[in-house]
């Protein structure tokens, strides 16, 4: 198995929230490696994919299947402090009259700890300030979100949040065929994303915000090695811990 990034380059060591930003295909196949490919699969059914993934690695690079409806389900995960909100289709159903007869209502399901969901949110806000989404950093808005770009350009994604709404896009062709090979998630799904987003925000007056929980630290690192440096520190940036894993010997700054 001998799987490539999508620039056929390799740039050697990365951190694994550039990795992120940059969707790096490499580390993703070495975090899966080092995790173990059963441990993913288990989490994606916690996450809501419905298929029985194999533990195989090229699932880090999306060879599993799943719907839009699925993968978007499975981001509300971090907006919502690690519970997924399970979609429903009919929000409410009323006679002539205007009478609710029925009213539809999410379940949730409790998935991931409130922490590790903030730091998911924090590397996700990464790709849009600076990675392959930075082009809907231009909404000024708090967003975070994912690219994702098929083998041979066949599908394009981009699922994306703010700290209420989660919204997924995909493109592609009825047939399992390339769309054109520039049709990447950044080019072919990120601006629908953001011409939806436009609209949504247009009926909004004061942006939300994510809330970290009290045990999130923050410190300023180094974007391209992650040591922590000093605050005043040119290009630095502001890196995510849960309290106890962040260096020893440095301040906390909550």
């Amino acid at each position: 198995y001998e799987p490539q990034n999508y620039d056929h380059k390799f740039e050697g060591p990365v951190t694994l929230r550039r990795a992120l930003e940059n969707s790096r295909n490499i580390p993703a196949i070495k975090m899966m490696e080092e995790v173990g490919p059963n441990v993913v699969v288990s989490y994606a059914k916690r996450f809501g994919f419905s298929r029985e993934f194999p533990p195989y690695l090229p699932i880090a690079l999306g060879a599993g299947e799943g719907t839009l409806l699925e993968v978007t389900s499975a981001y509300t995960v971090f907006p919502n402090r690690g519970v997924r909100a399970r979609p429903y289709f009919i929000q409410t159903v009323t006679d002539r009259e205007g009478n609710l007869l029925e009213e539809g209502r999410t379940e949730p399901v409790n998935v991931i700890r409130a922490d590790t969901a903030f730091m998911m949110t924090s590397l996700l806000e990464g790709v849009v300030a600076r990675g392959t989404a930075e082009a809907a950093s231009n909404l000024e808005w708090p967003l975070a979100g994912k690219t994702g770009t098929v083998d041979d350009n066949t599908d394009a994604w981009f699922i994306g949040f703010d700290p209420d709404i989660t919204v997924g896009v995909w493109t592609g062709l009825d047939a399992k065929k390339s769309m054109g090979a520039n049709e990447t998630g950044a080019v072919a799904a990120l601006p629908i994303w953001m011409d939806f987003m436009k609209a949504y925000i247009a009926t909004h007056s004061e942006p939300p915000s994510f809330v970290a929980p009290v045990n999130i630290v923050f410190l300023p690192v180094d974007r391209s090695t992650g040591t922590v440096v000093p605050s005043h520190t040119p290009g630095a940036i502001t890196e995510t811990f849960i309290g106890g894993t962040q260096p020893a010997g440095f301040d906390v700054d909550r």
